[in-house]
């Protein structure tokens, strides 16, 4: 049985395009968090910190996608004051000890006391981020017993584009499905939060039923479905507009 009280149900975002407008919505629709992919999409720290403060206090938590593990960049978008950092491409359980001494401020770990919006600017040197697992390698795939049971994991995220690809390089591209479903079960079990992107935000539903807590709705093919959509309509309107306006026919 499982001791673990079970966790709420959430939606959020993945974007890399963090506009003033987007995170003004956020709270308004009700949306749980958002998080900003800063990996190879050339968001900068300054453009994640600005993020950060407008949903500061808005309810809306703030993740960020770091582009990659070494202390100097982690330490740059803790410093931002995110609420959780999601770090990619981990594949054993000594890169999340690394990443929890990079992000912890002494005697936890090895963090500068830094003025920064995470310090309060020098006032308060409290708050850390939440550091979640990117499972997106066969390694952290074949480790996701020893991630859960591991005292410093928080939570973990599963990239299954990336992972698809990564599963097919080890011959083992039939297994994404099963592995998946494996990921959640295990993280789920162990009382950690586990999120998986929906296919749509008409779909977040099947995250949830896949035993998975934490939904995510890439936010740019969102709203490009919804344009096609859109175009596909006006492309339908123009038919039948063209149709009524035809001459009738003479016998």
């Amino acid at each position: 049985m499982n001791a673990h009280a079970p966790l709420r149900d959430e939606v959020g975002l993945i974007t890399a395009d963090p506009t003033p407008t987007l995170l003004g919505l956020l709270e308004v629709a009700g949306i749980d968090s958002i998080v900003i992919d800063a990996e190879q999409t050339g968001i900068t720290v300054a453009a994640c910190a600005d993020a950060v403060q407008r949903l500061r206090g808005s309810g809306v938590r703030v993740g960020i996608r770091v582009p990659a593990l070494d202390d100097d960049c982690l330490l740059a978008f803790a410093n931002t004051g995110a609420d959780e950092l999601v770090l990619p491409r981990v594949r054993r359980v000594e890169e999340l000890e690394s990443a929890h001494r990079a992000t912890r401020f002494p005697p936890e770990g090895e963090r500068p006391r830094q003025v920064s919006p995470a310090s309060r600017y020098g006032t308060a040197y409290a708050h850390v981020p939440v550091l979640s697992v990117l499972v997106e390698t066969t390694d952290a795939v074949d480790a996701i017993e020893q991630f859960a049971a591991h005292p410093l994991f928080e939570g973990a995220w599963i990239g299954p584009t990336d992972l698809a690809d990564d599963l097919a390089r080890a011959d083992r591209a039939g297994e994404l499905d099963s592995t998946v479903q494996r990921v959640i079960d295990v993280v789920a079990a162990s009382g950690h939060p586990i999120g998986l992107p929906a296919p749509s935000a008409a779909r977040a539903a099947e995250v949830h039923a896949r035993g998975a807590n934490r939904a995510a709705v890439y936010w740019e093919r969102e709203v490009t479905a919804t344009l096609r959509t859109l175009a596909a309509s006006r492309g339908a309107e123009d038919a039948l507009s063209s149709r009524y306006n035809e001459p009738s026919s003479t016998k």
